[in-house]
Order: C-alpha cells, then structure tokens, then sequence
C-alpha cells in the first residue's frame, strides 16, 4: 500500500524525538494516533491502515528504540550533507586570458 502523501525526512525526525522525549505525546499518540500526528502536520488521511487505536497496536516500544531511530535519521542526513560536492565556476576574464589569445597569434 503506498502513501497518499509523503513526509519529509524532518518531520520523522521531529516525531521520533517526540516518542522518545515526550511522554505527553507518547500518551496523545498511543490513544489517537492520527490525532497525533496531525499535531506534528503530517497529512491527514494520509496513513489510513498504517496506525490505529491502542487496542489494535498495543503498547508503545522504549523510548530508547525511538531515540535509537532519530539518532540514525539524522547521522544519515548528516551524511547526505557531508558528502555534498558545491558546484563551483571559473571566469576566464582578464589579463590571463588577453595574454594567452594574444600568445596565440
């Protein structure tokens, strides 16, 4: 089943940070989760059959599997950032290029 609609890496790792720091989210979350997470603007509707009530889910894991989870989303942004190559130009303008056109002659 694919996603209506898509969140940005950020807003997990907003969430994430939630479940694991927040116990009045964690609470708010395991009650209504689509509530939840509207909360946080994820898109409403858009997770149909991916959450459901506390009674469907059961509870919540350790705030330390979530905190785990953030940790290893952002390390993997960091990473993306890291590694990120800034197209640079050159401008052949100037004394350097008039004397090479006029060694050319």
């Amino acid at each position: 089943m694919a996603y209506a609609n898509h969140v940005s890496k950020s807003q997990i790792i907003e969430l994430l940070g939630k479940l694991a720091e927040d116990d009045g989210y964690r609470i708010r979350f395991q009650r209504d989760p689509e509530a939840a997470l509207t909360e946080l603007d994820f898109p409403s509707g858009g997770f149909a059959g991916y959450v459901g009530s506390a009674a469907q889910t059961g509870m919540l894991a350790d705030k330390s599997v979530f905190a785990t989870a953030r940790q290893r989303m952002v390390d993997e942004t960091a990473g993306e950032c890291l590694c990120m190559v800034v197209p640079s130009f050159r401008l052949d303008y100037g004394d350097q290029h008039r004397s090479t056109s006029a060694g050319m002659r």
